[in-house]
């Protein structure tokens, strides 16, 4: 696996990435992110998310074919912005292969290069412990404190609020 720059191309292997209902399960419930809104909003949010850092943002990964098998992030956390925030998502034929926890962990290493004390943050619900094994797989420990991710509306699809769990390096 290969870790490259998100792109403006990248943008119908999103939306097909998204169409699958057991990748958005843990996400939106099922249903999947509508193309306008990736357009519109997403990926312009996911091509900025890097602040003009290289090292920082959204990442494809792909095989050594060069087929898409997903997205990783590394960005500054959204409610304690001294940390940097990880994630992906894969396709779901590409689950259970170790892909998540390599991905991440190449991340992680990439980052402490360039500060050794980096503190790294994930978040998900409850429910998923795929995504939780990964994170403590890559040294990241269950916080205590539940915190709630908002509700959302955005054009074509509306989240409601979920628990989450967080999890960090210490």
């Amino acid at each position: 696996m290969r870790l490259r720059p998100l792109s403006p191309g990248d943008l119908d292997a999103l939306v097909a990435l998204d169409a699958d209902p057991d990748v958005m399960r843990h996400i939106t419930g099922g249903p999947p992110t509508p193309r306008a809104l990736y357009l519109d909003v997403l990926l312009p949010r996911m091509l900025a998310a890097g602040g003009g850092d290289p090292e920082r943002g959204f990442f494809v990964a792909e095989d050594t074919d060069g087929d898409f098998l997903g997205w990783f992030h590394l960005r500054p956390d959204g409610w304690e912005p001294a940390w940097l925030e990880l994630g992906y998502r894969l396709c779901r034929e590409r689950w259970g292969q170790g892909l998540a926890t390599e991905g991440t962990l190449a991340l992680m290493a990439h980052a402490r290069r360039r500060d050794p004390d980096t503190v790294f943050s994930a978040r998900t619900v409850p429910e998923n412990a795929a995504s939780r094994r990964v994170m403590a797989k890559c040294g990241l420990v269950e916080q205590p404190e539940r915190f709630t991710f908002p509700a959302r509306e955005w054009p074509g699809l509306s989240l409601p609020e979920w628990e989450g769990v967080l999890y960090r390096t210490t």
